[in-house]
């Protein structure tokens, strides 16, 4: 199921929102080939990021690994809701891309 935008937003720096703002039409649409496979790279970097803070944050929540900071992690909700809002824009860019090829 797809995350709203209106979910995703607080989620996100400015950065990371500028990426996904540029995977919904109309801007997807008007990236070029270019820069397309830039924002592929940087949506799967992002995602893979998200997903292993939230297997950290996971194993921290349930005492099985040492914490990383002085506080060990209570939850995970928003990691997880992070991955999977840059996992939806990487297969839409991923989409896109093999469309314009």
């Amino acid at each position: 199921m797809a995350i709203p935008k209106s979910e995703a937003r607080p989620l996100c720096t400015k950065r990371e929102w500028d990426l996904l703002a540029h995977s919904w039409n109309p801007e997807l649409s008007k990236v070029t080939p270019g820069r397309l496979r830039q924002k592929v790279q940087r949506a799967r970097t992002l995602r893979d990021k998200f997903r292993d803070l939230a297997r950290q944050q996971s194993g921290e929540a349930r005492g099985k690994r040492d914490p990383r900071s002085t506080r060990p992690a209570r939850g995970n909700k928003n990691t997880k809701l992070k991955a999977q809002v840059f996992d939806e824009a990487l297969e839409r860019f991923q989409a896109r891309l093999k469309e314009i090829a």
